[in-house]
């Protein structure tokens, strides 16, 4: 250390002699933000020994960091049975708590981005994780405009925007490609609120892979905007009795209520009918036959997107789309 006391210190150096993080050294010297009073009082001994003064550039950024994440979640989905958010948070959480930030969620409601606007207005957050994409994005729109670094946890058509998603386009292009190869021609789609890009883009999927084997599906078994148990089940009266080869559903929740309704009409998969899903999850789990099904890691989305997003705080250069792999998962329910 007499060596470096001869010169001046950098951040880096306090934290890498006291075995912290830069973001520690940063708490600690501005006074803000979570730590232990005895680490704090641990930095601030050492830098008074070392008469270490951070420059302006690092002491403005210290000053001015809340060490927040903000999650931005539509409010009708808070409460909803798919386990794809509190599977998502747990990865942003991993990595938000390893660089020593906290997580703030913030509802939003579809016309209504009052309490958006209270988070960007106040500073309360140093980024953003908007955890839904929207065909229409004005939360989006909105965060842009701020410019507070924010990441996008699903593809968008906002541009300029910076995305992390599940290829889930190609992985539904992928299953129901095998299903057609396999002699599945006539596949009926249960989808939910196509407001969302998540759910156009499983539908696309699907489309592309009827063109590219020089078909075309039947659009009176497409069923979309099914968002209620009972609209589900009347897409599954639609279809039951036209022979179809299989029923696609198109997310996890789904899949779990047309199990349901084939269960109560006492029809068995696959002999009475086939069933598949565009997203795995343990809702499926409860089935009576494997459900052939498109699986993702939910959790390392989750923990990219946190990635990407303290890059971008940081001042990073990153990509604009980051997608991550999947794996199509054939199982009992289409043989």
């Amino acid at each position: 250390m007499q060596e470096q006391d001869n010169k001046k210190l950098t951040m880096d150096d306090v934290a890498r002699e006291l075995g912290v993080s830069k973001t520690t050294v940063s708490r600690a010297v501005s006074g803000k933000g979570r730590i232990g009073d005895e680490t704090r009082q641990r930095v601030l001994d050492f830098i008074a020994k070392h008469n270490y003064k951070p420059n302006t550039m690092a002491a403005g950024l210290a000053g001015s960091c809340t060490y927040n994440i903000g999650m931005v979640l539509p409010s009708d989905l808070l409460f909803s049975d798919l386990p794809f958010f509190p599977a998502a948070l747990k990865g942003i959480s991993e990595i938000a708590s390893s660089k020593e930030y906290d997580l703030i969620l913030t509802l939003v409601e579809a016309n209504d981005l009052t309490r958006l606007e209270r988070v960007i207005e106040n500073r309360k957050v140093d980024g953003l994780i908007l955890m839904r994409t929207l065909k229409e994005d004005r939360a989006a729109a909105m965060l842009k405009k701020s410019g507070i670094p924010f990441v996008t946890m699903g593809l968008s058509k906002e541009p300029g925007v910076y995305q992390v998603d599940n290829d889930h386009e190609e992985a539904c292009h992928e299953l129901t490609s095998i299903l057609l190869m396999k002699g599945m021609k006539k596949i009926a789609v249960i989808a939910g609120d196509m407001n969302y890009i998540i759910n156009q883009n499983r539908l696309g999927g699907f489309c592309r892979a009827y063109q590219e084997q020089g078909m075309t599906p039947d659009e009176s078994l497409i069923f979309m905007d099914a968002v209620t148990p009972v609209m589900i089940e009347r897409a599954v009266d639609a279809v039951k009795n036209r022979s179809v080869s299989c029923i696609i559903s198109a997310d996890d929740l789904i899949a779990s209520a047309i199990l349901q309704k084939l269960e109560a009409e006492g029809l068995k998969i696959p002999i009475d009918i086939r069933l598949a899903s565009f997203h795995d999850s343990g809702l499926l789990a409860a089935s009576k036959v494997g459900i052939t099904a498109v699986k993702f890691n939910t959790e390392e989305l989750g923990r990219e997107a946190c990635r990407v997003l303290l890059r971008r705080i940081q001042g990073e250069d990153v990509p604009y789309v980051t997608k991550l792999p999947y794996e199509v998962a054939l199982r009992e329910s289409t043989k």
